[in-house]
């Protein structure tokens, strides 16, 4: 489609606000999307006015434009759309240039996230974006050890991808706690225990009746200040292990894990993989990662996996964010099941601070059907 228009904006005058410039990445029905140069992507809320639509935008821009936008802070606005709270509203979207070959294809080769709906339509240059799938890890084609740790490494990668997309349906017991540190500081200070009821369906999780040093929380999760975790149940499993993402894997021996000898394999991911974003208000971000996967054998299932991303740009928030996670076998109801028990994370932040966040899961239990929650 041809861009049409140079510059859309409501019909009354705006205040200055937020500028931004960078590429046109997505527009939904409530919020648009736009990526810096420095890999962010800034989201917006969509104004109720004539010109700033999505059917407007999506009439007159194609994926990839380079655009300006101006945008006005707001109080958050929940998007049930894209899940997320959306901080800015959209006042001013003007046209620069059409992107560079460059541009859309490494806007292309990105791995979109649980973005919501996109009006834009994806360019007929999609075919030929590269592929950014890894190479197979030097020695996997060698005989010996290496190629019988290549042989169970895909073994694993079934055995995985079948249970990340066969997950139960369960409800579990949450309990974290906060610990924070001062730029300059080694030491931990307790800060509070989250309290919440955690339902999963498939990969996706909601977390309800929330208790904040046991006092109930009547606001969303998302809505807790300070650090909030959104791993550690088993969605960090299918990035590593899809031979669709771009993530390499190497075999690194044996380790004594809770005392049984697991398979160790170090895996790493360059930014805008398969791995979802860090959040940061009306920023986000797709750091590189690296990390390790401890798996059993024979039974090729992952018994822990630690993960580091690193990376971020300067104006972002978060400087490192470290994640480690353990799974063991659950009984709900007559069946035994691999389930994630722990969870352990530890942010630095740009401003020197530091969050560590401590998970239990117990209490597993069946989901039941009929319970009425909305997933976020």
């Amino acid at each position: 489609m041809a861009t049409l228009a140079l510059l859309l904006h409501p019909d009354h005058g705006f205040a200055a606000g937020l500028v931004f410039s960078g590429g046109l990445e997505r527009v939904g029905h409530e919020s648009i999307s736009v990526k810096l140069g420095d890999g962010r992507l800034i989201d917006a809320r969509l104004p109720n006015t004539t010109g700033l639509d999505a059917q407007t935008i999506a009439a007159h821009y194609n994926m990839g434009d380079q655009v300006e936008i101006t945008c006005e802070r707001i109080q958050p606005v929940w998007e049930e759309a894209a899940s997320r709270y959306q901080y800015l509203e959209l006042s001013e979207l003007r046209f620069l240039r059409p992107p560079s070959a460059e541009e859309l294809s490494k806007m292309l080769a990105s791995r979109p996230w649980r973005g919501g709906t996109n009006l834009l339509s994806r360019p007929v240059e999609a075919s030929t974006a590269p592929d950014l799938r890894p190479a197979d890890p030097p020695g996997t084609a060698a005989g010996g050890e290496a190629a019988e740790a290549h042989a169970k490494l895909e073994h694993a990668r079934r055995v995985n991808l079948a249970y990340a997309s066969n997950m139960p349906n369960f409800v579990a017991d949450e309990t974290a706690k906060r610990y924070t540190s001062p730029p300059g500081s080694k030491r931990w200070h307790y800060l509070d225990t989250i309290e919440t009821e955690i339902t999963f369906k498939g990969s996706r999780a909601f977390r309800q009746h929330i208790r904040k040093d046991g006092r109930p929380w009547d606001q969303l999760f998302q809505a807790l200040p300070g650090f909030k975790w959104y791993g550690g149940f088993g969605t960090e499993i299918e990035p590593v292990f899809d031979a669709e993402c771009p993530t390499t894997i190497e075999y690194e021996g044996r380790r004594e894990v809770r005392g049984k000898q697991l398979l160790v394999y170090r895996f790493s991911s360059a930014p805008d993989g398969c791995f979802g974003p860090f959040t940061v208000l009306y920023q986000r971000y797709n750091p590189a990662r690296t990390g390790h996967a401890f798996i059993d054998d024979p039974g090729g299932n992952v018994i822990r996996l630690d993960e580091e991303a690193s990376g971020f740009p300067a104006e972002f928030e978060f400087v490192q964010r470290n994640e480690a996670v353990s799974w063991d076998y659950v009984k709900i109801g007559d069946a035994s099941h691999l389930l994630p028990v722990a969870a352990d994370f530890v942010v630095l932040n740009a401003s020197g601070d530091r969050w560590h966040v401590t998970v239990e899961y117990a209490n597993h239990r069946h989901f039941e059907s009929s319970t009425n929650v909305t997933f976020h």
